[in-house]
């Protein structure tokens, strides 16, 4: 049973981890500027909207 509970702490220590760096790299990704995620209305382009329908 000690052994048990020594491993849930470390896996609880790891997890704990896991999270805050996932925490970290989406803040930077957010103030950064250089965000990978856009809205896929940003990627469209529509200046050519009228010569695409005849």
């Amino acid at each position: 049973m000690k052994h048990l509970m020594k491993g849930i702490r470390i896996a609880a220590y790891i997890a704990e981890i896991i999270v805050a760096g996932s925490t970290i790299v989406e803040l930077v990704e957010k103030y950064s500027g250089r965000s990978k995620r856009k809205s896929a209305a940003s990627k469209v382009d529509t200046s050519n909207v009228a010569t695409e329908n005849p």
